[in-house]
């Protein structure tokens, strides 16, 4: 419907074309007549004309509501007029209308009869054309008004839709609203074409990097499931949970629809999945590279250190290629030594009955060539009593290497069900092998009872005079029976003192704490006297009162002190104890084992011999994770009076032992098979002693 303006310049148009109808016919009066108006034709005129302007004007006072609706209606009408605005326009009417009443006055100079029909004439003609605007705008509004109608009843019958279909259509209105208004639509159509073709490259990188995601996690599930430390009740329901995660991620990233803002956080979660399965896919493949390294079939090697008096000409293996050697026999493998003599050196073997008369030839014959396991010259060189000074007498000027597979000895069990027993010998060795004979310093029997989670840890002291299993006569300390018959003999002699049999064994050497405690940074340990230690063995070792911050080489050391105190072997156990109870600290600690994991594996590797298998270190584990059971633990020390005697390896000289007392030895029998069958009751006489001892 037309506004106020609308119809105001209509009338206005009306009003000037009658104005020039009447001009005309006055002009052509003018010509018929030259006689002048009366007044009151021309009074006439004018009236007639004032009534045309006031019913114009009332057309619009009384079409003021209905231009207000049509307004509102039409958002490209324009806005009403203010009242201000319309009588301003008032008095603009009227003026004009004045001043074409003044200008026809002047021109129409005699009113003939003519001329007063032309006036009534136009006044008629602009009724009729008021009459016709009326009838005009009325139509516009009854059209309106059925539109309006017939839009409601279509809302009516169509049925409701739905409400996101309705907010598309609204959002494509408002679009296309706004495409149609901007004032440079084509460009902005252009940028619209741009932008998938801007998104496409990254949308393919988002796809790509999903599918790597999910192979990367796939690939760690798979190495984690294989190894079977995980029990199922946890494997299961965390498999299933990641698959959840993985389709919702893997669906969202190939949604066309989905949004880039939503793609870049889809990115950067799989970006953090795949780095954090890569991490655990490489140290689960090291920690079963590391189990299967040291806990299956691994080397074995046998030492002999060529010896010959500290004033010899001898000085390397090639000055004594194609000469006689000169060993013993008891408790030596005479086929592998002679094979590695006559490959090694071309040289033949002769053999002495004892250390003791090999090691006197040699001290009086400078041309003299002894061979000893080095695990029996290792121990013999701890019998330094100042009696027999063999480190300044006599001088190591080669060796004879032996390196084979280890016959396989592997003990096959479920371990998770069946009590068990397991030796632990530390062994003194310095050349980093796990050599096949060597001082057993360190020997603890340990029982486990998976069913009642019993633990019990029975040592038995390295100077403990026993009977070497397959011997008679003298006794011996425990600790000869590894450098003479290696860990076969160790733990036969020790089945015969406590009258019970056992297969499996953990076999470690100073190595293992020097390498562990290095790999994990160092530990402070407290030295409890008031005054400094310089170690005995290893001078560059200095304990002041107090803590000290030591590395692996000086916690060894200090581990095997005993010679600073006046309660010797027994403030040694405590110092032990110290050592131990400060790796484990360390060890449990989350962020050693983030940081420090693998140096702790490569450590630990080679640095130690079992013949229990991979697959029952993770059955237990699997256990253990399953129930997360809380272990009893229990140690007991047997012991005894300490003298001097001679002994079966040394058998003129006198060494230092400790005869066993049997109330302790009968308690650690009864305790062990105790254990095996159901729970442990402690008892006053419980201790916690030597772990490792010289």
């Amino acid at each position: 419907m037309p506004t106020k303006k609308a119809k105001k310049k209509v009338i206005d148009n009306v009003i000037r074309d009658a104005e020039k109808k009447s001009s005309k016919k006055t002009k052509n009066s003018k010509k018929t007549s030259n006689a002048k108006p009366s007044k009151e034709a021309v009074n006439i005129s004018a009236e007639e004309t004032t009534i045309t302007v006031i019913e114009a004007d009332d057309i619009d006072s009384t079409d003021k509501s209905n231009s207000s609706d049509i307004t509102a209606q039409d958002p490209t009408a324009d806005q009403p007029i203010s009242e201000p605005e319309i009588a301003e326009e008032a008095v603009e009417i009227e003026v004009r209308e004045e001043k074409a009443e003044a200008e026809k006055t002047q021109k129409i100079e005699v009113t003939t009869p003519e001329d007063e029909s032309l006036v009534v004439e136009s006044v008629m003609e602009e009724t009729a054309i008021d009459d016709n605007l009326d009838k005009l705008i009325e139509d516009i509004e009854k059209d309106e008004q059925a539109q309006k109608s017939k839009a409601e009843k279509s809302k009516k019958d169509e049925p409701k839709a739905d409400k996101k279909t309705q907010d598309k259509k609204e959002g494509k209105t408002k679009k296309h609203v706004q495409a149609t208004t901007d004032k440079k639509p084509e460009q902005k159509l252009k940028k619209r074409k741009k932008l998938p073709m801007r998104a496409l490259p990254f949308r393919i990188l988002s796809a790509i990097l999903a599918l790597g995601t999910i192979g990367a996690v796939a690939s760690a599930v798979v190495r984690i499931t294989l190894t079977g430390i995980v029990p199922n009740k946890y494997l299961i329901p965390a498999i299933a949970g990641l698959a959840l995660i993985l389709l919702f991620y893997l669906f969202k990233t190939l949604r066309r629809k989905t949004h880039i803002p939503v793609l870049i956080i889809l990115n950067l979660f799989g970006i953090a999945l795949s780095v954090v399965s890569i991490f655990g896919f490489v140290k689960v493949q090291e920690t079963m590279s590391f189990l299967f390294n040291n806990f299956n079939e691994s080397k074995e090697y046998t030492v002999y250190d060529i010896i010959v008096n500290k004033d010899s000409t001898y000085n390397t293996l090639d000055d004594v290629k194609g000469k006689i050697f000169h060993s013993i026999s008891n408790f030596v493998d005479t086929e592998k030594l002679e094979t590695a003599a006559r490959d090694q050196a071309d040289a033949s073997i002769s053999y002495e009955n004892g250390i003791y008369n090999l090691l006197n030839n040699a001290d009086r014959d400078k041309t003299y060539i002894a061979v000893l396991n080095s695990g029996t010259w290792e121990a013999t060189l701890g019998l330094n009593d100042g009696k027999n000074d063999y480190v300044n007498k006599f001088k190591v000027i080669g060796e004879l290497k032996v390196e084979e597979e280890k016959k396989n000895d592997l003990v096959e069990s479920n371990l998770t069900t069946e009590s068990f027993t397991v030796f632990v010998s530390g062994i003194d060795t310095r050349t980093g092998l796990m050599l096949d004979k060597s001082l057993s310093d360190v020997n603890i029997v340990i029982t486990v009872n998976p069913k009642t989670k019993n633990i019990l840890m029975t040592t038995i002291p390295r100077d403990y005079y026993v009977q070497l299993h397959g011997t008679t006569g003298l006794r011996d300390k425990l600790t000869h029976a590894g450098a003479l018959g290696g860990l076969p003999l160790s733990m036969a002699t020790i089945e015969d003192l406590l009258d019970f049999k056992f297969s499996r064994y953990i076999r470690v050497n100073f190595n293992f704490v020097v390498n562990l405690v290095d790999a994990i940074g160092g530990i402070t340990i407290d030295s409890d006297v008031d005054y400094n230690i310089t170690a005995y063995t290893n001078h560059a070792c200095v304990f002041y009162p107090g803590a000290n911050q030591v590395n692996g080489k000086c916690a060894l050391a200090f581990a095997r002190e005993r010679y600073a105190y006046s309660d010797g072997d027994r403030h040694r156990g405590r110092n032990q104890e110290q050592v131990i109870e400060k790796v484990f600290q360390k060890l449990t600690s989350s962020n050693t084992l983030i940081s420090r994991y693998s140096d702790i594996l490569s450590s630990l590797s080679g640095s130690f011999d079992t013949n229990i298998s991979a697959s029952d270190i993770t059955s237990l584990a699997n256990m253990q994770l399953d129930d997360m059971a809380k272990w009893t633990v229990e140690t007991y020390n047997l012991d005894g009076p300490t003298g001097m005697t001679y002994t079966y390896s040394y058998p003129n000289q006198l060494l230092s032992v400790m005869y066993p007392d049997e109330t302790t030895v009968e308690t650690a029998r009864a305790k062990i098979k105790q254990v095996l069958t159901g729970p442990i009751e402690a008892t006053e006489t419980d201790t916690t002693e030597t772990i490792i001892e010289e």
